[in-house]
């Protein structure tokens, strides 16, 4: 009985450390998340930019001299 006890009060410390960490683990995956939507976001606008102005060269490029 005592052992019983013992395991239980084991269990309910395990169980509350579970949740005291579990809300510190989901607020630094939600940042890294969030970090990570930034940076490809940073992303997709510097490929975009950087693909216009390779077109905008290529359109240069290919202007005839003389009209």
């Amino acid at each position: 009985m005592l052992a019983n006890l013992i395991l239980a009060i084991i269990l309910i410390t395990i169980a509350i450390c579970a949740i005291l960490t579990l809300d510190q683990a989901v607020n630094i995956g939600s940042s890294v998340l969030k970090a990570i939507l930034r940076f490809t976001r940073r992303s997709k606008l510097l490929t975009e930019f950087i693909l216009r102005a390779y077109l905008r060269y290529r359109r240069t490029i290919n202007k005839p001299y003389l009209n």
